[in-house]
């Protein structure tokens, strides 16, 4: 599921325009979306887990230092990256709680997260590369998302977790 933050950082801002946008009626549908797609980043954060693990194991193979204080002073090279990182890693998890899944604030700091190189590379006028450039097929990747946002939101429709119900 390595695409589905990307198809989050670019969904969740568009569903707070329609929020604000929209009449009430249709506001509870939007939030609902929100809601799944809130949850389908527990997928994004097993993903990266799984990366990370891989990482780990060709570090130590090829003998580098990869004991807990290798890795501190690997992440203390880079401290906001690194705290950036494990921030988006554990959000997620809050999500989990029905009553946390729509919180706003913590949606708003998830998306924050996952456009922080973007707005770092603006205000140090480096190149600019939005989230999601280097994917070449971009449309099955897309489709993939899709469905697996369907597919949260049915379930959580089905253990009466949205709003909608």
């Amino acid at each position: 599921m390595e695409f589905t933050d990307i198809g989050y950082a670019y969904l969740a801002p568009f569903l707070f325009l329609i929020l604000l946008l929209t009449k009430k009626e249709y506001k509870i549908y939007c939030k609902s979306i929100l809601m799944a797609a809130n949850v389908c980043l527990l997928f994004f954060v097993v993903s990266a887990c799984r990366e990370y693990y891989g990482l780990y194991q060709i570090a130590k193979n090829f003998g580098f230092n990869v004991s807990f204080g290798g890795i501190l002073k690997l992440a203390s090279t880079n401290i906001p990256f690194a705290v950036k990182n494990i921030l988006v890693l554990l959000l997620p998890f809050c999500f989990l709680s029905k009553r946390l899944s729509g919180n706003i604030f913590l949606t708003l700091i998830m998306i924050g997260l996952l456009w922080w190189d973007v707005a770092s590379a603006a205000f140090t006028r480096q190149a600019i590369q939005l989230p999601g450039s280097n994917y070449y097929s971009i449309a099955f990747l897309t489709l993939r998302f899709l469905c697996l946002l369907v597919g949260m939101y049915s379930f959580l429709w089905l253990v009466k977790r949205l709003a909608v119900n």
